[in-house]
Order: structure tokens, then C-alpha cells, then sequence
């Protein structure tokens, strides 16, 4: 180790007694600054040694913990073997909450119990058929995983839980049946169809994927249960919220494990707006601004005053569309309410045109001939009013309204769909309807035909 008196004694001078107190300091300082950079660099190097050794001692604690000695006796099958047959998963998805639908981010929290059961084969021999076998770790004992994801999931889970069970005589399969239960809560990512606001219907969906590609695996609904949604637990009161969930397949090539196509189930439940708050806080307040615009009749044409109190409702109109804006995220279409607001500063800009065009027309023709002018325009800007809002009531019916209307009967077709499995057991084939021309609506009693919704 370095001495600063050593150093001293070796470097004075015979014919100095002692070197001054600067000399000392700047030797002090390049001695340290030279030895810094070989200690930060030690110093990293233990670090990173230690980190390594953690690393390799958590996984080494994670591998114990999770291992079990195999029967020596048994032909046991690695988890996650191979199939040489396409493996059909039926999935069944229930809504246990839905706490929260946000507009603004476009995403809602839920809480959600998937069900997804296919046949093993392999579970028919003779290690897997001992009934003393069968409750003891059965996740253990599972060959074969469809490796199923959450695709819109936004963030980390807040809950994730998979238990699996298996069914040795299960109805209607000729094989064991594995059931995996997976339990899961999160936020979940939702591109929120906002033209209609706030008379709007939005769809909520949880798409479920794998990992695995659709060569080797096909999802599809539960064909002995349907999926459900628990409304009791839905307390939103922005929301209300409908019975039905309906299931549609599709495929994506986005990449997981390969590059390969996969195949997705959405399961979608719906939600109405409650249209109350905004209807009583936006647009009755707008109504009230626009016409408060014919009290204006009352002054004097040749007034300025007149024309002052039609911009000040504009600028108060302005200022209902920067409300409007705080509850909408960034779209790039107009919302009927963007709609309602825009043709109410268009309203009322006309109403301000007419109060400079009489006040100019003073000028240059006479008060009676300028009052009658005022006294039709009047009228004519109160028909345009009231025709205004008839046409954009029936526009709303025809549309918003009508989206609503279909959701209802959606309602009862879901329910007739449950009384159809709780009586068969089972959801009627698919093909006999889209390929063999049988009529639904002798499936499915008191079913309308598409025509007939639209």
C-alpha cells in the first residue's frame, strides 16, 4: 500500500528540511486519480460475479421446488410432448367482474374464468387409469399444454391462476378429458367504436390465442356449456350491461414462438352508455344557450347590444365543446354529440349573421320594411330549429337506437340458446345450418331471422 510518508523520505531533497504543503497536495491527488479506475473496475467485476451467483441459486431453489420423483415404474410422458393429431380445445369464457369501463384510455378492467378442455389420448393407460393416481398432482401428469395467451391484455395480470383437472369418463368423449381452469384479472386493451356517443354500444373482448400454431391446435366454443357473464356483480353506473356473450373465431400471424399462423377466439360481452348525464349536463344546457339566442329579438335592431349577447352565447357554446372534448379520447371522426355541439355554433352564428345584416339594413331602407325582415328571419330560424332536432332524433333512432334494439334481441337469443343446451346437452352442430340449409329458427324458438332485426 502506498505510504505518503514513505514517499516523502525518498523524494526530499538533502538540502530542503521539509517540501511545502501544495507540493504534498498535488502529489496526493494524481497518486488517487491513477488508482480509481482499477478500483471501479474490481468493484464492477465482484458485482457482477454476484449477480451471477443469484441468479444461478434462484433457479437452481425454482427447479427443486417444482420437481418430484417419477414413479420408477411407469412410462411417464414430458409435459408439453408432441401431438401428431390436430388437438380441438373447447373454450369456455365467464365474466366474473367488470369494474371499470374507460373511454378515455380505451380499455376496461375485468376479471375473467376461462375453461378450456380437450380429450388425451395418452391418459388411457394404465398409471394415469389408477383411480389412486388420479387426484395426486395432476398438473404434473398433464402431457400436453395448449399454451394459451390473453392477446389484448394491457400491462402485467393482476391475478393469474391455472389449476387443470382430468375426467376419466366425461359424456360424450371417447377419452379422458383434461380441463385446465384459468383464472386471470387485468386491464384489457379495447379500440372503442365511438361514433354513436353517448348513445353508444360497445363491444368488450377478451381474445384468447397460443402460442402454438393452427396446424397443431383449432379452438373453438365449449359445446356442452356456454360461455356467461356474471351481470349481478356489474355495478358501473355509466354503464349498463347485456346477458348475451357471443364467441368468433380468427387467425393471426403475429409472431410468438415462430412465424407461423395461430389461431384466436374472441369472446365479447356488451355494454349500453347511459346517455342520462350527458343529455342533462350537455345537451339540455346547449338547447338552453341556443335559445336564449331569441330573447336577442327584444332589443332594438339598430342596437349593438344585440348582436353583443348572440357572441357571448357563442363563446359559452365554445366553451361546452372543450367539456365535450375532456370525455372523449383523441378520434379523428365527429361523435353525435360533436355533431349536436357543431350545429349549435353553426346555429348561433347564423343568429349573430342575421343581427349584423338587420342592424346594416337600417342604414339604408326604412324601420318598418327592416322590422318585418326581422320579425320572418325570426320565425325562419326557430323553424330551422325545431326541424333540426326532429331530423337528428330520427337519425339517432334509425341508428344508435336501433344498435340498442338488436343487442335486446340478442338477449333473448341467448337465452333461448341456454334453455336448447340445458335440454340437449349440447349446442347444435354447426354445419347442419351453414351447410345443409337447416332453418334456425326451429333450433332456437321464437328466433327472428337476420332480415327481420335489420
Amino acid at each position: 500500500m502506498w505510504n505518503p510518508k514513505k514517499y516523502r523520505n525518498d523524494s526530499i531533497d538533502e538540502t530542503t528540511t521539509e517540501p511545502s504543503s501544495s507540493g504534498y497536495n498535488k502529489m496526493d491527488k494524481d497518486k488517487i486519480t491513477s488508482l480509481l479506475p482499477d478500483l471501479f473496475g474490481r468493484l464492477v467485476e465482484s458485482i457482477n460475479r454476484n449477480t451471477e451467483v443469484m441468479q444461478c441459486a434462484m433457479e437452481t431453489m425454482d427447479t427443486l421446488s417444482r420437481s418430484k420423483p417419477l414413479p420408477d415404474d411407469t412410462d411417464f410422458i414430458i409435459p408439453d410432448a408432441k401431438r401428431s393429431e390436430k388437438v380441438i380445445v373447447e373454450l369456455k369464457c365467464t365474466f366474473l367482474t367488470i369494474n371499470d369501463v374507460d373511454t378515455i384510455n380505451q380499455q376496461f378492467e375485468a376479471e375473467v374464468f376461462v375453461q378450456a378442455k380437450w380429450e388425451e389420448p395418452i391418459l388411457q393407460q394404465t398409471l394415469f387409469g389408477n383411480k389412486d393416481k388420479e387426484t395426486e398432482d395432476v398438473d404434473k401428469l398433464i402431457p400436453w399444454d395448449p399454451k394459451l395467451i390473453v392477446m389484448n391484455i394491457d400491462g402485467a395480470f393482476v391475478l393469474n391462476r391455472k389449476t387443470y383437472d382430468i375426467r376419466f369418463h366425461e359424456p360424450g368423449y371417447k377419452y379422458p378429458v383434461v380441463v385446465q381452469l384459468w383464472r386471470f384479472k387485468g386491464f384489457f386493451k379495447e379500440n372503442l367504436e365511438l361514433e354513436h356517443f353517448p348513445v353508444d354500444v360497445q363491444d368488450l373482448t377478451i381474445s384468447l390465442s397460443t402460442e402454438r400454431s393452427d396446424k397443431e391446435i383449432e379452438l373453438i366454443e365449449d359445446q356442452t356449456s356456454l360461455s356467461s357473464i356474471n351481470t349481478r356483480a356489474f355495478m358501473d353506473q355509466e354503464w349498463d350491461l347485456y346477458k348475451h356473450i357471443e364467441t368468433s373465431r380468427d387467425f393471426t400471424t403475429v409472431e410468438y414462438c415462430s412465424s407461423t399462423v395461430h389461431p384466436i377466439l374472441h369472446a365479447q360481452c356488451r355494454v349500453a352508455r347511459k346517455m342520462g348525464y350527458f343529455v342533462w349536463n350537455i345537451i339540455f344546457i346547449m338547447l338552453l344557450i341556443i335559445s336564449l339566442t331569441f330573447a336577442a329579438y327584444s332589443i332594438d335592431f339598430y342596437d349593438a347590444s344585440r348582436i353583443t349577447v348572440t357572441i357571448t352565447l357563442f363563446l359559452t357554446a365554445v366553451a361546452f365543446k372543450l367539456v365535450v372534448k375532456q370525455s372523449l379520447p383523441t378520434i379523428s371522426y365527429l361523435t353525435y354529440l360533436d355533431v349536436y355541439v357543431i350545429a349549435a355554433l353553426i346555429f348561433l352564428g347564423l343568429q349573430a349573421a342575421q343581427n349584423a345584416m338587420v342592424n346594416a339594413l337600417g342604414h339604408f331602407m326604412k324601420a318598418k320594411e327592416v322590422q318585418y325582415f326581422d320579425k320572418w328571419s325570426m320565425v325562419l330560424m326557430a323553424v330551422i330549429l325545431i326541424i333540426f332536432h326532429i331530423i337528428f332524433a330520427l337519425y339517432i333512432y334509425r341508428t344508435a337506437s336501433k344498435r340498442r334494439r338488436i343487442m335486446k334481441e340478442k338477449d333473448r337469443l341467448y337465452n333461448s340458446k341456454r334453455e336448447f343446451v340445458e335440454k340437449f346437452g349440447a349446442l347444435p352442430p354447426r354445419y347442419d345450418y351453414q351447410q345443409e340449409g337447416t332453418d334456425r329458427d326451429s333450433i332456437f324458438p321464437g328466433k327472428r331471422s337476420k332480415s327481420a332485426i335489420n
